[in-house]
């Protein structure tokens, strides 16, 4: 095991330590005084080297704030005078200004897209009797104006009505009269008159295997707990 510590500030501290110590009585232990001034004194200089490179350290530190909150400042100011050019050009109606400014004039609004199919649905029977639906759409954020229907055809009809509309990624059928054998669904996201890919038909069955058990065809089932 190595006398002198690994670690460089430790190194320094041991040294710092033992200078003094071993310059009371050099000859003593088979050193000279002029080995142990030159160990001081190489003490001494790794500490000042210590000491400036802690202060670059801070400074460097210090500077990179520095740096940050100046550009900061630069963004927020250039911020606003770009909206007060594009505010200039749009009170005006003059094109030509975002040319002279050498800013890229603001873009056409675009369309938001049709609201995703309905997708990963899921078929919860509440101990209410009632069916919850939920689903995963993409584009499909209730503050961005979308909704979805939901269509249901009950075993023996021949036609789709509409059930229910929602905000939200989820709704719940309290309409199934009891002893209702079966029930197919369908769900679509709208925003406007934009119509969304509908999903595939969910159905569900009651009464399988005898037993008073529950089916679902492309849909998972939850039964509640």
């Amino acid at each position: 095991m190595s006398v002198i510590p690994d670690k460089d500030l430790d190194a320094v501290q041991f040294f710092e330590t033992h200078d003094p110590v071993w310059a009371t009585a050099p000859t003593t232990i088979g050193l000279t005084a002029a080995m142990v001034t030159s160990m001081t004194n190489l003490t001494k200089a790794a500490r000042d080297a210590y000491t400036s490179q802690q202060n670059a350290k801070t400074a460097a530190k210090n500077a990179t704030v520095a740096w940050h909150n100046a550009v900061s400042a630069m963004r927020a100011n250039g911020s606003d005078l770009v909206a007060t050019i594009k505010a200039y050009a749009m009170t005006t109606n003059n094109p030509n200004v975002y040319t002279i400014a050498q800013i890229p004039p603001p873009a056409a609004p675009q369309p938001a897209p049709a609201p995703g199919q309905p997708t990963n649905i899921t078929v919860g029977l509440e101990s209410s009797g009632a069916i919850t639906l939920r689903w995963k759409a993409t584009n499909a954020a209730a503050n961005a104006g979308t909704f979805f229907s939901i269509v249901r055809k009950l075993s023996g009809e021949s036609m789709f009505m509409l059930v229910g509309n929602t905000g939200e990624k989820s709704w719940t059928d309290v309409t199934l009269a009891q002893g209702t054998p079966g029930a197919t669904y369908i769900i679509q996201g709208h925003r406007g008159a934009i119509d969304g890919t509908p999903s595939e038909q969910i159905g569900v069955q009651f009464g399988v295997g005898g037993g008073g058990g529950v089916s679902v065809s492309n849909a998972t089932l939850k039964m509640a707990a």
